[in-house]
């Protein structure tokens, strides 16, 4: 998330609250039947007050969704289907032998333990601010009872110190073949951190590695409210003190990829996503997602 270097020095040692209200979402879709978010892992980064509210939803279910889409429309389904998509790349990216994950900004996401058995022989890179990686770290060591050695953890203050450094110190190896996910962070920053990371990204990455994305578009960050769910987003980004300060032309991915070195594998917005992952098979639709949201995977472009 966006902080400044003052705030950032008085937040060090402090979790970002918003990563447990991302996670508590996470974990009602897991008791969620239509949901079936897979993230069985994501109740172990709650506090009592989320807890309390996640032993209400397994009663209270479609109670409590529909207050959510009254409250906040889109939000639920959104972070559901966002789940579910980033795993189906991941998995395709682990069945074409990737050698690195690396999580940028990983808050409590908690795939390099979901997917433990099947990234065995994958080096796993979370890279987070320092307040809310030590937070997770603890959570981990009293759920697995020590930390988990799979996984190098790089606390970093995007503000001041790089990420190539700090990767690279932890034994990052930009040849080897690697997979990104950066979920849930590209909108709070300005233009110039998104791109300083996806630099980095072009920099640092093999051929035939990757990076999946998601991100909302410039139309929305201008002002332009009219697609599901946009004003009371807005809203409450600005209530929470993270307004949303960088986002992508409509339709130009292509050429904002293109510009930075990158070449787009996949680009997918509200309908594809609802299409996919908020859908029945007897074709109900079950909820709908922010309609300015997109999810994008790209690769670098030839390299000589």
């Amino acid at each position: 998330m966006n902080q400044n270097p003052k705030d950032t020095l008085q937040l060090k040692d402090k979790a970002i609250k918003s990563a447990e209200s991302v996670a508590a979402i996470r974990a009602f879709g897991v008791y969620d039947v239509e949901a079936k978010n897979p993230d069985h892992l994501s109740n172990n980064f709650l506090g009592i007050k989320f807890r309390i509210r996640l032993w209400s939803f397994k009663y209270f279910s479609k109670l409590i969704k529909r207050k959510l889409e009254n409250l906040y429309p889109g939000l639920y389904w959104y972070f559901q289907v966002r789940t579910k998509h980033i795993d189906s790349l991941l998995v395709k990216a682990i069945d074409v032998g990737i050698e690195q994950l690396v999580i940028l900004g990983a808050g409590y996401d908690t795939r390099p333990y979901r997917f433990q058995e099947k990234l065995a022989d994958v080096s796993i890179f979370e890279v987070d601010f320092p307040g809310t990686q030590n937070f997770k770290i603890n959570k981990l060591k009293k759920l697995y009872g020590s930390l988990p050695e799979h996984v190098v953890y790089v606390p970093i203050d995007f503000n001041t110190q790089s990420i190539e450094t700090e990767l690279t110190i932890k034994g990052y190896d930009p040849t080897k073949k690697t997979f990104f996910i950066w979920e849930g962070v590209s909108y709070y920053l300005p233009e110039k951190s998104v791109n300083r990371v996806l630099k980095f990204v072009k920099n640092n990455m093999s051929p035939d590695s990757s990076i999946v994305f998601d991100y909302v578009l410039r139309s929305f960050i201008d002002g332009d409210y009219s697609s599901y769910g946009s004003k009371i987003l807005s809203e409450s980004w600005e209530k929470a003190g993270e307004p949303g300060l960088f986002g992508i032309e409509d339709t130009a991915i292509n050429h904002f990829l293109n510009k930075r070195g990158l070449k787009i594998i996949s680009d997918i917005g509200p309908k594809e996503l609802e299409c996919s992952y908020a859908t029945g098979q007897n074709g109900k639709q079950y909820g709908r997602v922010w309609g300015c949201m997109r999810i994008s995977q790209a690769s670098v472009c030839n390299k000589k």
